[in-house]
């Protein structure tokens, strides 16, 4: 019960379609284990049609400002609605599982065994994937300028090309949105400066958490070049 607790509480307002749909398994696995979960099927007709809702709702709050920083934009909702109707054996089957993890549910939903195949991701796939993680890192509070970090490493590996700060300004515009302002953008051009003057290890724990991210998703240049600033990094220790 309290690790499904955890999964609820830590996926409460997520954004992402991976944490949306864990948000939903940690709920069926609640109330399966307090005796009031339906039918795995109607309960799912249930998430189905309250993504559907959350989807409109938030398309039309989009105008309100950082609504959609904060709760999506809308597209996750829908594609989860997709998803439970059009996968629903092998949602089902996750659902009844005890144990849940990251990697069967991106199975799931991009239809690949997991980010870490190499070429499992397209181009285009591997920009979405870096967008919705820095829209994850902008919905929490302390964790702005690791989405800064991950965009400015995004840019040195050219999958996206800018080179100068307007020209970097303009590619966090066409990716992120011109309602949310980057937090640092000096992030943008050299993402491993220490901007909160924590100390080095602190920092080079931020800079492998991205490492780790982008070797998921099979970016090797980015994964290169934050190795080569870890060990730069490291030896000031």
């Amino acid at each position: 019960m309290d690790k499904y607790r955890k999964i609820y509480n830590d996926n409460f307002l997520g954004t992402s379609d991976v944490s949306i749909l864990k948000f939903y398994y940690a709920s069926f696995k609640i109330q399966q284990a307090k005796g009031k979960a339906p039918d795995v099927n109607v309960f799912l007709d249930d998430c189905a049609k309250i993504s559907e809702e959350s989807n409109l709702m938030l398309k039309v709050s989009s105008v309100i400002p950082f609504f959609n920083l904060l709760f999506g934009t809308g597209r996750e909702q829908k594609h989860i609605a997709e998803i439970i109707r059009t996968k629903r054996e092998e949602v089902e089957k996750l659902f009844i599982q005890d144990d849940i993890s990251d990697e069967a549910i991106k199975s799931m939903l991009y239809g690949m065994s997991s980010f870490t195949q190499a070429g499992s991701l397209t181009k285009e796939d591997m920009i979405q994937v870096v967008k919705d993680k820095i829209l994850k890192c902008y919905s929490i509070k302390g964790r702005k300028q690791l989405g800064d970090r991950i965009f400015g490493y995004l840019l040195a590996s050219e999958l996206i090309s800018a080179y100068t700060p307007e020209e970097r300004l303009q590619a966090w515009q066409i990716l992120i949105g011109e309602k949310i302002a980057p937090s640092d953008t000096k992030l943008h051009a050299t993402p491993s400066l220490n901007r909160s003057n924590v100390d080095s290890k602190t920092l080079l724990k931020h800079l492998d958490t991205i490492r780790e991210f982008y070797s998921e998703i099979r970016l090797a240049k980015a994964v290169s070049i934050i190795e080569k600033d870890m060990k730069t990094l490291s030896l000031k220790v």
